[in-house]
């Protein structure tokens, strides 16, 4: 248990005019995981860079927005799923924060997992920062094709302009930037050394070479001597869990805020002493707001909830238009990582069921499964194998579904999505008339775990199995052997 009083959380409501004082606004979003738009399946509809976007443009005050780290990564992963579709996915990441005018990334152990030659393509000099205080390039990397720079730390000027210096040496003020209050933030990034640990990328052996990880305790305090004079509030930010980063607030008292990016669902405000520690929660469906008021010296942590109150920006769904056509162009479909089903079984399709089972193939038929993948074409996502899998039979395994034109029968969640592969059962059926094998050995049986493969809290949040159960029940049948006379 953590051991520290949470303070109420502000949710503002998506009509939200800022009217605060003239030291501005920071906003924190956590980890991106790869999430760049909530399901359509899944009600209430929260998060993605569509409503992000939405909610930074109805900003009237200055603001200043950062990331918490993993542009990727976690258990938006689906099995067997592509790994180029997590380099695409943070590409588009990448370019929604430059539209955003977003400032800092804190580096995070998926983000190390995905290389640094991919690091250096996503973060080249720019408006983007890839910031680690902890975590150093050692060598100078000889023959790589790639030019990587993860800075120490980074002073931003939220109210005139927003960059003034990177890393010890950086950018210089515009001398042509108008005057006006300005507050200097000082932003320094960890990433725990626990999350590199046993278990972890380094542990798989997927830890990039040349990479030097520094105890926080170690490679902290010489950075807040240096920004002693440089900020007027001082940031950590901290991949780490929301325990280690409540006694990085207590060892580090100088920072005023700091804000945790690690593993926590939903957002958290704590008051420790005279830090706000806080974590948004993961995948940007929350943000934390900082705000300054100068005259008091001090500020308020509220957090907003990205709903569906915020309407979709255009440029948002252009990008996510675009990803779509590059999942679509790139055939991701059928990269897919497929699996051997046990023993001598394979999928028939839920044409080849409706013959002895007509009554409870009309019935499926009338469902939403029955339509599950027409949804995925009405909404452009057909493409898109981690929105696939759940809308078609066995797309992870060999004789599963590949393409439309391929295999039309396995489309929708259909009979063997619930029953499982049905050659065998089949077989058996034409080998034996005179019994009833619709359950024979146990084929067919459906438990609610089964169900939560594809309605897990991301997904359907309101599943309860006894509901949903109602909305497929089959109706009760005596199975029909073609030829027979009964």
């Amino acid at each position: 248990m953590i051991p520290c009083t949470l303070l109420l959380l502000a949710l503002l409501p998506a009509s939200l005019q800022a009217q605060s004082a003239l030291g501005g606004c920071l906003l924190f979003s956590g980890e991106e995981r790869g999430y760049l738009e909530p399901c359509g399946c899944a009600k209430p509809l929260l998060g993605g860079i569509a409503k992000r976007h939405t909610f930074l443009k109805s900003l009237s005050e200055p603001w200043l927005s950062v990331s918490l780290g993993d542009l990727v990564g976690g258990d938006t992963l689906a099995a067997g799923h592509v790994r180029r579709q997590d380099e695409l996915k943070a590409e588009t990441l990448i370019q929604a924060l430059k539209i955003m005018d977003h400032s800092i990334h804190n580096l995070g152990e998926m983000d190390l997992d995905m290389g640094l030659e991919v690091l250096a393509y996503l973060f080249p000099p720019g408006p983007v920062t890839l910031l680690s205080s902890n975590i150093r390039l050692s060598g100078s990397h000889p023959g790589t094709p790639y030019t990587l720079e993860i800075v120490p730390y980074k002073v931003c000027e939220v109210g005139a302009r927003p960059v003034q210096d990177s890393g010890g040496g950086g950018a210089t003020p515009d001398k042509g930037a108008r005057p006006a209050p300005t507050l200097r933030i000082g932003f320094l990034g960890i990433l725990s050394p626990t999350l590199l640990g046993p278990s972890s990328v380094a542990e798989k052996g997927r830890m990039p070479p040349g990479v030097e990880i520094i105890p926080p305790a170690e490679a902290l305090p010489p950075l807040i001597r240096e920004l002693k004079d440089k900020a007027d509030v001082l940031v950590l930010l901290s991949h780490a869990p929301l325990e280690e980063s409540l006694e990085l607030a207590s060892d580090f008292p100088e920072f005023h805020l700091v804000a945790s990016g690690h593993g926590v669902e939903h957002p958290i405000v704590i008051k420790k002493d005279n830090t706000w520690v806080f974590t948004p929660g993961i995948k940007g469906k929350h943000l934390v707001l900082y705000r300054y008021n100068p005259d008091k010296g001090s500020g308020v942590v509220e957090t907003v909830t990205l709903d569906e109150r915020l309407e979709d920006s255009a440029p948002m769904l252009s990008l996510l238009d675009n990803y779509q056509e590059r999942l679509k162009e790139e055939k991701l479909l059928s990269r897919v990582e497929r699996f051997p089903l046990p023993g001598q079984t394979s999928y028939v399709g839920s044409r080849a069921c409706s013959p002895c089972h007509p009554a409870v193939s009309q019935h499926w038929g009338s469902t939403l499964h029955a339509a599950a993948y027409e949804t995925l074409l009405k909404a452009g996502r057909a493409s898109d194998p981690e929105c696939v899998t759940c809308h078609v039979v066995g797309l992870n395994y060999a004789s599963g579904f590949q393409s439309q034109d391929i295999s039309p029968d396995l489309t929708g969640v259909g009979c063997e999505t619930c029953h499982g592969p049905g050659s065998l059962h089949i077989a058996n059926a034409r080998r034996d008339r005179a019994k009833d094998l619709s359950l024979q050995g146990g084929y067919g049986k459906v438990s609610p775990e089964l169900c939560k493969g594809c309605h897990d809290p991301e997904h359907s949040p309101t599943f309860q199995f006894g509901p949903y159960w109602e909305k497929i029940r089959h109706p009760v049948e005596t199975p029909v052997y073609p030829g027979d006379s009964r």
